[in-house]
């Protein structure tokens, strides 16, 4: 994941956006769609595609991220409606040090998703290298050096960041066309829609697609805050739900075509290896900054400490792991994130639109519990009915994504009567 904050000014981080400072939905759905345009995104839309075929990997990734798009509109309407951060939203929910906690599992996430990111970027240097002219280096070097660079500009160059974002989104895009233009003209009839794939289970590859994609919705608040208008917020939903479907589609596409599932390799045979590395460099190289720099940001909400050196820690871990093989263990990755994390938006909206009827005052929090108890235990229990339902012969809807978000939304509601709230009496009651 990734977030480009180009159009959005910084602070208003525990208060409310004022409305002279939003912004168009077209400017937040660049954003949106600029989380999808990265490395590991196509690296997925590769693999389910190899998995388990042409056909059913495109219903996979627009049944997906229109399911996700659903969740993801409720929570950009909680955002545009309080005006608040995620991390605010949280608090009313899960409590001061509740929302502490869910924020440093959002920190590990975003680090994960760095370390993905960085070690993809060393492979893909290593690989180009060797295929433009025969120079064989190891793939951790380019994935160090890759990460100072990242590093160094989240702690010193946030400004010139801002405004490359705003070209290397539309620039992937344009490249991402062009390559799948290349592509095409080399299909065979029948050649995409007759690709069957390994064989793989299709609940599998479902799961790993929502994985990849769950943090846009969860975290949908911190961007559409900062909307003109409900319209607006919704407007930028539509990054998301068109940007990941795009990404994975075309890295799928062109697997098939190609025959080869890592990116460099599919660029040299379409013949456009080199301008590929420079795209693919710049925009890795901004994409995975954002990064950093958003887990810097959510370290900050549990650790005193300075920021850059949150920073430079966050750093440290996430290459360590880039170095020492986090992809063999990326697909594990995504499929826990896509059990523990849809309970957070189904219980924040619940409480937003259900229990709070939509009154968030952030008076109330300055009276607030430090624990909100209904919403840690049904984010737990959903957790782990979804677990459950990953194995054979435990379901509720086949879907361990659905069931966490049914089963958190069920719990939430039915413990928020029986058990003490985060908030005080002056809480508006439940329903």
């Amino acid at each position: 994941m990734s977030s480009n904050e180009e159009v959005i000014p910084d602070g208003y981080d525990r208060r409310p956006v004022p409305q002279s400072e939003t912004v168009s939905g077209v400017g937040l759905a660049l954003i949106t769609l600029g989380i999808g345009m990265t490395l590991p995104v196509f690296w997925l839309g590769s693999d389910v595609t190899q998995k388990v075929g042409f056909s059913a990997a495109l219903w996979v990734f627009i049944g997906v991220c229109g399911l996700l798009g659903v969740l993801c509109a409720l929570t950009a309407l909680v955002g545009v409606r309080t005006r608040l951060s995620t991390y605010m939203v949280l608090q009313f929910s899960f409590g001061r040090h509740g929302a502490r906690l869910i924020n440093l599992i959002m920190a590990v996430t975003l680090l994960g998703f760095y370390a993905a990111t960085a070690d993809i970027f060393g492979s893909t240097v290593a690989s180009a290298l060797h295929s433009a002219w025969g120079i064989d280096t190891p793939a951790w070097v380019h994935c160090i050096w890759g990460s100072g660079l990242m590093t160094l500009m989240a702690i010193y160059g946030l400004r010139g960041l801002d405004r490359l974002s705003v070209w290397s989104v539309p620039l992937m895009a344009a490249f991402m066309l062009f390559a799948l233009y290349l592509g095409l003209q080399r299909t065979v009839p029948g050649q995409l829609a007759g690709f069957a794939g390994s064989g793989d289970s299709l609940s599998l590859v479902i799961a790993s697609t929502i994985g990849m994609v769950i943090l846009t919705p969860v975290l949908m608040p911190d961007f559409t805050r900062y909307a003109r208008t409900q319209k607006d917020a919704l407007i930028a939903v539509l990054g998301m739900a068109l940007g990941f479907p795009f990404v994975l589609g075309v890295g799928g596409v062109l697997s098939i075509i190609t025959g080869q599932a890592e990116i460099m390799q599919v660029m040299a045979v379409l013949g456009v290896l080199l301008p590929a590395l420079a795209v693919l460099m710049f925009s890795t190289w901004i994409t995975n900054t954002a990064n950093l720099y958003s887990a810097t940001l959510t370290l900050a909400t549990v650790s005193r400490a300075a920021n850059w050196k949150l920073t430079l820690a966050g750093s440290l871990v996430a290459t360590v792991l880039a170095v020492g093989g986090f992809m063999s263990h990326f697909l594990d990755f995504i499929l826990t994130l896509s059990i523990l994390i849809p309970p957070l938006a189904s219980i924040y909206v619940a409480d937003f639109f259900v229990v709070r009827r939509q009154h968030y005052a952030l008076a109330e929090l300055a009276r607030s519990r430090p624990f909100g108890w209904p919403a840690l235990f049904s984010w737990a229990l959903a957790s782990g009915v979804a677990w459950m339902t990953s194995f054979e012969g435990w379901t509720l809807t086949s879907q361990p994504t659905v069931d966490s978000l049914l089963v958190a939304l069920v719990a939430y509601l039915v413990l928020y009567r029986f058990a003490p709230v985060p908030l005080t009496a002056s809480s508006h009651p439940a329903p």
